[in-house]
């Protein structure tokens, strides 16, 4: 699955780009995320949990960067985990792409998702939908932190350890088929 998204930034491109590739500035901005200590290769451990409706489904894995053009202001972020408890996965791909936007900066970001296991099995339409509301979640807290950054320096915010999406349209319907409550 494809997701694309653009947000804007109001800091100069080389710093926007800078600060896209600190990961433990982002992840807070990751619905359901927790990031832990970068290992020496670079990669991060790393834990998601997301809500959809009555499941919970929760990944352990890692996350790097895996490919960065500082002069192009272009990285690929990658992920790879297994579902807690479960036999399910997951595999992404975030590329992201910064250029200059009047005062402050543009991000292009295209998100190349893979599920197996309970997430794959509820449908294509479900598992989109969730998806796609949780990037513009995690684009919508990207845009505000580095104004709070400048607010308050030594401010930091915290995000809930689950991310709890409402059920959409898809999901209700899904649930009258299977004569379950969401």
């Amino acid at each position: 699955m494809e997701i694309a998204t653009t947000f804007t930034i109001l800091l100069p491109v080389d710093e926007a780009y800078r600060f896209l590739l600190d990961l433990e500035q982002v992840a807070p901005c990751v619905p359901g995320a927790e990031l832990g200590p970068a290992a020496a290769d670079g990669t991060y451990p790393a834990n998601v949990t997301v809500r959809l409706g009555p499941m919970r489904l929760g990944y352990t894995g890692s996350l790097w960067i895996s490919e960065q053009d500082h002069s192009g202001r272009r990285a690929v972020l990658r992920a790879k985990a297994h579902e807690t408890g479960a036999q399910g996965s997951l595999e992404a791909s975030m590329t992201m792409n910064v250029t200059p936007d009047g005062g402050g900066s543009r991000v292009d970001v295209l998100t190349e998702l893979a599920l197996a296991g309970r997430a794959a099995r509820l449908g294509r339409g479900i598992v989109d939908d969730v998806a796609r509301r949780l990037v513009a979640e995690m684009a919508a807290c990207l845009e505000q932190r580095p104004r709070l950054a400048r607010r308050s320096p030594t401010t930091t915010t915290r995000r809930s350890s689950t991310a709890s999406v409402a059920p959409s349209g898809r999901w209700r319907r899904s649930c009258r088929r299977l004569r379950t409550s969401c």
